[in-house]
Formats: structure tokens, sequence, C-alpha cells
């Protein structure tokens, strides 16, 4: 859950720590881009971020459980 929590926070480095670098390195521009806009448009792309990392971690752990 602490992941989680470090997903909405800063969500390139809760993916990180899973391992997922291509997913990460996605992730930071996204989070880069949603940093450096201004207003509701950043917001937004912050959410998206943090939903994006959520939705890895959520299938990361799913994967390492199944197999």
């Amino acid at each position: 859950m602490l992941l989680y929590l470090l997903g909405v926070l800063v969500p390139p480095l809760a993916i990180l720590l899973y391992g997922k670098i291509v997913f990460a390195a996605f992730n930071a521009l996204l989070w880069t881009y949603a940093i450096l806009t201004p207003g509701m448009t950043g917001l937004v792309l912050w959410v998206v971020a943090s939903l994006h990392a959520s939705h890895v971690i959520y299938n990361a752990r799913l994967s390492r459980i199944r197999h």
C-alpha cells in the first residue's frame, strides 16, 4: 500500500522501484511535463501519471503472484 502512495506523489520512482525501467521512463516524461505545465492541464497530467503508475504497479504485483 505504501508503494501506491508513492505512486501518487512521485509516480516514476514507484514504477522504478518495481523494476519497470521503460514504464518508469515514459512516466517520468509525463510527470515532468505535468509539473512544468501550469493550471488544470498540469493537474490532469499529474492524475494521468499517477493512474499509470498505479496500473503498472498493480499489474507487476499480479504477475508476481501468478508466477
